[in-house]
């Protein structure tokens, strides 16, 4: 067997074990774990209902942890192990991270019980741009 499969079990079971984790706490069970190199850098299972917040899925709370090890929300090179597949939101938030592969154990149903409807305020538009424009003048 490869090191770099024994890699993805040894991961892979961690996320398991955090998926577990959530399970004992009537959480939805998935796990997720970021690592870099062969370094856990962060690590998380959902916590929606212990933390109150819709955003707490397993590889946003390891993204926090990460980001806060590395004091950078960037994680460059990093890899993801999660037990399912990433949400839309939890793809996003990997993109912005810059985590290079994400490893997943199934793939999600993906289910919508709930429609949401945006809707764009011109008028305040302008406002939105002005400020947005400043700080990267600024920025850069």
């Amino acid at each position: 067997m490869s090191s770099d499969h024994n890699k993805k079990n040894k991961f892979m079971a961690r996320a398991f074990d955090l998926a577990a984790e959530a399970y004992s706490a009537s959480e939805i069970p998935v796990g997720a774990v970021i690592v870099e190199g062969d370094e856990i850098i962060g690590e998380g299972y959902n916590r929606q209902l212990a933390d109150s917040d819709p955003s707490a899925h397993a590889e946003i709370v390891a993204l926090r942890r990460a980001g806060e090890e590395k004091k950078n929300f960037r994680l460059d090179g990093s890899e993801m192990y999660v037990t399912i597949e990433p949400c839309d939101m939890c793809r996003e938030a990997i993109r912005r991270a810059r985590i290079k592969n994400v490893f997943y154990a199934s793939y999600k149903a993906r289910a919508s019980t709930h429609d949401v409807h945006y809707h764009g305020l011109d008028d305040y538009s302008e406002e939105s741009c002005r400020i947005l424009k400043k700080f990267f003048e600024e920025k850069r």
